[in-house]
């Protein structure tokens, strides 16, 4: 198989004679593939139905030349300005309901119908045109869709009226969702809804959550309309999209819609220039992005240089993409090719500088793409098979984010403690819904699942009783499908799976609970967590966690399994359910716990063990007889070997150990 190498190039901000220039310089990098198209539709239609492909032919052609493969971006964000003269229902609407000017990119409101006319008649052009191009590899969904901005223009409340009424059917029913009685907010008719935002306030939490479900629907909707409409005009060419769903401020559930629109899973991988909770959080992002697809990465934007620092520290853009290799990644192309000069990103700096000459990025690129071609030779895209999924849910991120003053530890910090947990353990994991969990597993986790509907919860019930191990953590089944906190003894609609009752909690992060003596720890954003101590009951083994919440925990059927050391009050319980077994944890998601947790069961289960390695080395074994090494440190590292073997990218043999520089790698074949 093959391993794709590149960047991300803007021909229409350069000269024509420039082009040939930097076509010479990414053939000396040793670059397979290029991006091109995104950001830039006036560029082909400059007004309404009037195209201008010829420069862009030359641009194809000249590539073909090269023998660089385009994967080509079908532009479409942000819209042109004629688009938001003909299109009103496009432009973003302020909380007060004024029209916003679209002053920059992603200003538009993609679910307008009037909107989605022009662009998807100008993604039918740009794809018939190109499709049979000698240099074409693939297309590109456009450019982050997701970023942007709610619109509370009257085009968007009548299209929230008319998805209430088609989810909801009757008046009744939505009052009911919407807990209506409370504070007479009844609606007598669907007219009646309105966004839930303006310049005071923002709606109560069941209809917020409705509201933002309304917007993600329209974005995913559009995302499957694009797919269709690339796919019936060039079938069989493959296409990505370096989608924003995680953004907090628009943003839309990808888990929903990633069956119906995602052909190789994309990204834009920006983790700056350390490993710490930054390049967690885009590593969990990314583990989303995969979630049970069973195909590679492809990093369409790939970090270079960042706004206003021009390089990182030698080495580092070469670990992270080799550590990205060690995750499932096929293709890495560079943002962006040159710095720009104009424009909001005229400080992020690329791979060549302003002036137009190679910088350290540049080489460091190029040292990747030597690396890159030895390796794919082996084993590589990395696709693992693993044996525990991880349960993702973003309507419980909105809740979070709408209920911070109960959810403290955002939804965003708990996949970021899972991933964490991972990346010390050197394992693999797929980030699973449970609306629609498609494979057999070993292990599954559900941390901080505040939102807990009838399909999930079926899905739960039923791994179990077949005979699965689910572990759920602190906060879990909270609410339910309607935003509406249970009524019912919680976990919610699964407190006789788990055997147990959450009976209350406690908060340690504010001082007059802290217990006398407490070793307490404060997080990089300031906030103070006590450490306690988890022993198991059946072992005696501990391990000390952080958090600053932990439940009390009522056993109704399940057995305590492990207790707070210091409080003497249960920390973990198991119940057995039908053929399998259900442990629920009473503390939030922790590093700590997660890695104690895994320890702790992986010889029950038979769960793979990640590589004995030195802290900060990441590693796989990549087939039978490959093992990949990453050293994540700014220092040597040695590393014991097992077995020893040949190192592929140093051509060296290794006997008893490796010795591995800092930010370095090495894959090595054992006999």
């Amino acid at each position: 198989m093959s391993l794709y190498i590149g960047t991300n190039y803007h021909p229409h901000d350069w000269p024509e004679e420039r082009w040939t220039t930097d076509i010479r310089l990414m053939k000396e990098a040793g670059f397979t593939t290029v991006r091109l198209g995104h950001l830039c539709w006036d560029s082909y239609e400059p007004e309404e139905g009037v195209y201008t492909f010829a420069w862009f032919d030359k641009v194809m052609d000249l590539f073909a030349e090269a023998k660089i493969d385009v994967l080509l971006d079908v532009s479409m964000r942000p819209a042109p300005v004629w688009v938001h003269r003909l299109c009103p229902g496009c432009d973003i609407f302020g909380k007060s309901g004024t029209k916003q000017e679209s002053l920059r990119r992603y200003m538009e409101d993609i679910a307008d119908p009037a909107y989605q006319h022009y662009a998807l008649r100008f993604a039918r052009k740009l794809v018939e045109r190109y499709k049979n191009h000698p240099a074409l590899f693939a297309f590109g969904l456009c450019n982050e869709i997701g970023d942007g901005f709610l619109s509370n223009s009257e085009y968007a409340k009548r299209r929230f009226s008319e998805w209430l009424k088609k989810k909801y059917g009757t008046i009744d029913s939505l009052n009911r969702a919407w807990a209506a009685r409370r504070w007479s907010r009844k609606l007598l008719s669907f007219e009646d809804a309105v966004i839930q935002e303006n310049e005071l306030a923002i709606g109560a939490p069941e209809a917020w959550l409705d509201m933002r479900r309304f917007f993600s629907d329209g974005i995913g909707e559009f995302m499957v309309k694009l797919k269709k409409t690339v796919e019936e005009c060039a079938p069989g060419i493959p296409h990505s999209s370096n989608h924003y769903a995680e953004k907090d401020n628009l943003g839309f559930d990808y888990l929903k819609y990633c069956d119906s629109f995602v052909d190789y899973p994309g990204i834009g991988f920006y983790p700056g220039y350390t490993t710490g909770d930054k390049y967690q959080f885009i590593s969990s992002v990314y583990m989303q992005r995969l979630a049970e697809q069973g195909k590679p990465m492809w990093c369409l934007e790939f970090q270079s240089g960042s706004k206003g620092v021009m390089s990182g520290p030698a080495g580092a853009l070469y670990m992270q993409a080799m550590l990205c290799l060690l995750n499932r990644t096929e293709m890495i192309l560079g943002w962006t090719w040159r710095s720009m000069l104009g424009g909001e990103e005229q400080y992020l700096f690329g791979l060549l500088g302003h002036d137009g000459i190679p910088t350290a990025n540049y080489y460091e690129y190029q040292k990747i793409a030597r690396a890159m071609k030895k390796l794919e030779k082996y084993g590589f895209p990395y696709l693992p098979d693993p044996d525990i999924a991880v349960a993702y849910d973003y309507e419980s991120a909105w809740v979070s984010q709408y209920s911070s003053a109960q959810y403290r530890q955002s939804y965003k910090q708990n996949m970021i403690e899972v991933q964490k947990a991972f990346y010390e353990s050197n394992r693999d994991y797929n980030v699973v819904d449970l609306r629609n969990l498609k494979k057999d597993y070993r292990l599954l986790m559900i941390p901080g699942h505040i939102v807990m509907n009838p399909e999930s919860a079926a899905t739960v019930r039923r791994y179990v009783e077949q005979g699965g191990t689910v572990v759920m953590t602190g906060s879990s089944a909270a609410v339910d499908e309607n935003g509406q906190v249970f009524g019912t003894p919680r976990p919610g609609y699964l407190d006789d799976v788990f055997g147990i009752r959450i009976a209350g909690f406690c908060r340690t992060d504010m001082e007059w609970t802290f217990s006398q003596g407490a070793e307490l720890r404060k997080t990089e954003n300031g906030e103070v967590r006590e450490v306690l101590t988890i022993i198991n009951n059946e072992s005696g083994q501990e391990r000390k966690i952080d958090s600053a919440y932990y439940e009390e925990l009522e056993l109704k059927g399940a057995e305590a399994y492990a207790c707070f050391k210091d409080k003497r009050s249960c920390a973990v319980t198991r119940n057995c359910y039908g053929k399998g077994k259900a442990f629920y944890v009473a503390a939030e998601s922790d590093k700590e716990l997660f890695i104690w947790l895994l320890d702790q069961l992986t010889d029950e289960l038979g769960l793979r063990k990640g590589l004995p390695v030195p802290e900060g080395i990441q590693a796989r074994v990549i087939a039978g007889n490959q093992r990949f090494y990453v050293n994540t440190t700014n220092h040597d590292v040695v590393i014991p070997l097992e077995q020893g073997g040949h190192g592929v990218l140093k051509e060296i043999d290794c006997n008893e150990k490796l010795v591995l520089k800092a930010y370095d790698s090495e894959l090595i074949i054992s006999q």
